[in-house]
């Protein structure tokens, strides 16, 4: 059953930053929208996530999903209360969204991916195993599977 949940939780980890950042490539290639500084930096955390759980690293995917979590969050919030950044150009600024369905706009679906990847990167730190446990820490990935 746990190596199930394994599977299950690398394989979410990857599919869900990818079909966000296909839904941002959609937004910007097909319906121009255009991006402003803090959508880049939330799509680069967003491949970094999914860098990191193509090759396993978690403490990588932690830190990213994290830090994609509060840029997302400081931008949701700047469109719900109409913040305009000092950093966000006027062509493209921070506080405006082409998207809103109540109080959930382009930045709190992000927000939404992003609590979702932490909440996963989170389960895959707390898992440390068993021969690992026995000999006190974490080791590396080879050192696990050659049995030293």
């Amino acid at each position: 059953m746990m190596w199930r949940w394994v599977r299950i939780r690398r394989g979410l980890g990857i599919v869900i930053p990818a079909i966000a950042l296909s839904v941002s490539a959609y937004w910007s290639l097909v319906l121009h929208w255009s991006a402003c500084v803090m959508c880049w930096s939330e799509r680069l955390l967003l491949a970094t996530t999914l860098f990191g759980w193509a090759i396993d690293l978690p403490w990588l995917v932690a830190f990213a999903s994290a830090s994609g979590l509060v840029v997302s969050a400081a931008q949701w919030w700047m469109q719900l209360r109409a913040v305009h950044a000092a950093f966000c150009s006027t062509t493209a600024p921070c506080d405006i969204s082409y998207f809103q369905l109540g109080p959930l706009t382009t930045a709190g679906l992000a927000t939404i991916v992003f609590a979702a990847l932490t909440a996963l990167a989170l389960d895959r730190l707390a898992h440390v195993p068993r021969q690992a446990k026995k000999m006190g820490g974490m080791l590396f990935r080879s050192e696990i599977q050659s049995g030293r």
